[in-house]
């Protein structure tokens, strides 16, 4: 999966400019193969053990390695629940997906894997064209051992949306337009909050509300980072504001990224009547 071109735009933008990022192969149906793969771009290596609620979300059937079955990235918010981007899962049955955690670098040996996921919960308004609501629950079959989890943050999120304020995005995409690898070692990125007025420039039909955007020249979320987090540290501890959504290109200039905005009513409700916190 990864951060992906809303089909409704991609046809006229086609031509004009480079594929949205979409951090895992986005769920949206038809889409050239181009758009299925964002990455972070402008980051760097992550110590280990920096992030250990990170994710890599895999499909089983895509190869036998680590680094060939990640399709998106993800967030651990308690032991057995994991939160992602919609498009990363609504095309997937839950035997054909693995939640891996723990992980620093994907593994480019062969590596058995079965799936431990016990249900995808995709947001039931979810728009696979607008991808407004473009969030997801996986439930786990069991609770990771030690688990070291992330907090998210479903309300009151105003005080982060500031001019000057950045964010922390990680993940596995792809960290260089040109190429088409995943990194094996896990990337993180500060992006700096965009408004919406000057989102809504680049994104005219974006709802006001339902998303946040971030990203500058040179820094940016990317194909292969889809679902994974939009995050500031509160209170000492790691917060999760979005996931990466969707967006026109990486780390072009004037075309931030867009992140699924948590704090959105329809969403936060979602959430709050899906997860049972365990």
């Amino acid at each position: 999966m990864h951060r992906t071109y809303r089909p409704a735009l991609a046809a006229a933008l086609i031509t004009a400019l480079f594929p949205l990022s979409a951090l895992a192969a986005p769920a949206a149906p038809d889409l050239p193969a181009e758009t299925a793969a964002p990455r972070i771009i402008g980051g760097q290596d992550a110590e280990p053990g920096q992030y250990p609620f990170m994710v890599s979300l895999q499909r089983l059937r895509r190869g036998d390695t680590d680094h060939l079955r990640h399709s998106c990235g993800a967030t651990l918010i308690s032991p057995s629940w994991v939160l992602t981007a919609a498009h990363c899962v609504d095309d997937v049955r839950a035997n054909d997906l693995a939640a891996a955690t723990g992980l620093h670098t994907l593994d480019t040996a062969p590596r058995r894997r079965v799936s431990n996921v016990k249900a995808i919960h995709v947001h039931p308004a979810y728009d696979a064209t607008t991808l407004v609501n473009d969030v997801a629950l996986v439930q786990l079959k069991r609770p990771v051992a030690k688990a070291e989890t992330v907090d998210i943050l479903l309300e009151g999120d105003g005080t982060y949306l500031r001019p000057g304020r950045s964010f922390t995005v990680t993940g596995w995409g792809v960290t260089d337009m040109d190429a088409d690898d995943l990194p094996t070692v896990l990337q993180t990125v500060q992006v700096p909050f965009v408004g919406f007025k000057q989102c809504a420039q680049a994104y005219p039909d974006l709802q006001a509300g339902t998303a946040i955007c971030a990203g500058t020249e040179g820094r940016d979320s990317c194909q292969g980072d889809s679902g994974g987090p939009l995050m500031v540290q509160r209170k000492g501890r790691w917060t999760v504001l979005g996931t990466v959504s969707w967006g026109e290109g990486c780390a072009l200039p004037g075309l931030p990224g867009v992140y699924a905005r948590l704090s959105n009513g329809h969403v936060r409700d979602f959430v709050l009547a899906t997860w049972t916190g365990d």
